[in-house]
């Protein structure tokens, strides 16, 4: 009797299983059609669609018989095809869904961009995906909009730079034309004149000797004006002393250089720029007419200090002032998160003080496992100069695209694992979105920052990114000058 309740009682906790089941498929079919998304659940194993929504056949002009005839394949161009399969490997390993931008084919072939969102579920007792697919195609359209008057704006900025350079081209040519080749060519004359009718005249080459000793004084001047490339030859110090040797030699002001040895133990790039900002400033109290005395002190200790102090009277400082290096100057000590301040004439001196956190040269010095994914040839050549030029302690490590790194994952040792990844967004296969989908699978990744650098501007690409555990997202600069910066923003993530 007691075996025969029990029978009884499980029969109608199993019927009462079954009838819970059965409401929970009916409110998931009642969701599932009446959803504004368009949605379809398809077969992991097969790829075959089992079951689509009214709004899907609205986006895609298929009838449901259609789709229940296809696969997942076929609503992507054919170039999209290895990603999806791709996505649906790494879909059986996880658990839980992600986000993508992809591009779909309308039954009338026309492509459009979609926001899908995978979703692993069991439906009908077999492993599924559900995809959401939301149609992006009007908003990238509008944003590309945007994203085009920005780089219309960006392009009469690199205008402006371009016609910069030119300036400086015609100053080398007539540097080169007016006083080098002109005083050459005085040279080879009294060289001429020296030897004639048989006889040496020594007053003929002491002048062609001391034309010839302005010639090279003249393309010291010039080539320390362009670069100062005496650095790799001798100490920051004496490079200094010689490009005010250069100033003092043309013209009537006096210059004190006091400069401590220490800074000779820089890093090249710091050199460079103080070396330039010296030059700029110098440049800038030329514009000054009653000027005498220059006062220059360089010093380091808890932080680089430059102060550069003069009698010739105040100077029209603002960032508008066509003459001024000002400008310059406040964009490369940013660059090093140091500060610029400026006396105005007072007690007969105007000073220039600039300070520079020491801490940033030792964290430049760390040697740092970067990963850069960049499938661009172009690009990739101008980052790794960068890189080269901002931090050349880093290791250096290039993919062109997102499925190689998703291939190397495996062969990561936890001595191996990278200090940041670098990733561009449009990329072949896999792009920067979905690359940062899968390393989230991997947790040994989790706490590595990942930086997508890319060209596209768009809002709603930015936020799926961070979104998807992205640190930063960063557009690339057009200039040389402009991808430092972007690099010295990617390297603050991990200093």
């Amino acid at each position: 009797m007691a075996s025969h309740v029990k029978s009884t009682d499980e029969f109608a906790k199993l019927h009462r299983l079954e009838s819970e089941l059965l409401q929970s498929q009916n409110n998931f079919t009642r969701l599932f059609n009446s959803s504004v998304v368009p949605q379809w659940i398809y077969a992991a194993d097969s790829l075959k669609l089992l079951i689509t929504n009214e709004a899907a056949i609205r986006q895609y002009g298929y009838s449901a018989d259609e789709f229940l005839q296809m696969t997942i394949l076929q609503m992507v161009p054919e170039d999209e095809a290895k990603k999806i399969i791709l996505f649906n490997e790494f879909l059986k390993t996880a658990d839980t869904h992600f986000t993508v931008i992809d591009f779909h084919l309308k039954k009338n072939r026309d492509s459009i961009a979609v926001e899908t969102t995978y979703t692993n579920l069991r439906y009908g007792n077999q492993a599924c995906v559900l995809v959401s697919s939301l149609d992006i195609t009007d908003k990238i359209k509008h944003e590309e909009k945007i994203s085009l008057a920005r780089l219309t704006r960006q392009q009469k900025i690199t205008r402006t730079a371009i016609n910069g350079q030119e300036f400086e081209r015609d100053y080398i040519w007539r540097e080169l034309h007016e006083n080098i080749i002109q005083q050459l060519a005085a040279s080879k004359m009294y060289l001429g004149m020296s030897k004639s009718n048989g006889k040496i005249r020594l007053d003929y080459l002491n002048e062609a000797e001391t034309i010839l000793l302005g010639v090279i004084h003249e393309t010291r001047s010039l080539a320390n004006s362009l670069i100062p490339s005496t650095l790799k030859m001798i100490s920051f110090t004496s490079s200094l002393k010689n490009l005010l040797d250069v100033y003092t030699s043309r013209h009537s002001f006096e210059i004190i250089l006091d400069c401590e040895e220490a800074l000779n133990e820089l890093g090249e790039e710091m050199q460079i720029s103080l070396y330039r900002i010296i030059q700029e400033h110098l440049n800038d109290i030329l514009n000054k007419a009653n000027i005498k005395h220059v006062a220059i002190k360089l010093s380091i200790a808890e932080q680089i200090q430059l102060l550069m102090e003069d009698d010739g009277g105040d100077l029209d400082y603002s960032d508008s002032y066509p003459g001024a290096g000002i400008a310059n100057i406040r964009n490369r000590v940013a660059l090093y998160n140091g500060a610029v301040k400026i006396n105005p004439f007072v007690k007969d001196k105007t000073s220039l003080l600039i300070s520079i956190p020491i801490e940033n040269q030792d964290k430049n010095k760390e040697q740092l496992k970067i990963i850069l994914v960049e499938d661009d040839p172009d690009d990739r050549e101008l980052i790794l100069r960068a890189f080269t030029m901002v931090a050349p302690n880093c290791e250096l490590t290039c993919l062109t695209d997102g499925r190689m790194l998703v291939d190397l994952l495996p062969t990561f040792n936890t001595a191996d694992l990278p200090s940041l990844i670098v990733l561009d967004y449009n990329m072949p296969l896999l792009n920067g979105l979905e690359t940062l989908k899968i390393l989230e699978l991997d947790t040994r990744f989790n706490k590595i920052p990942k930086i997508i650098y890319s060209s596209s501007d768009q809002n709603h690409i930015k936020n799926l990114c961070l979104t998807a555990n992205a640190k930063g997202y960063i557009t690339k600069g057009i200039s040389m000058e402009e991808i430092k910066d972007n690099i010295q923003e990617i390297l603050s993530f991990v200093l």
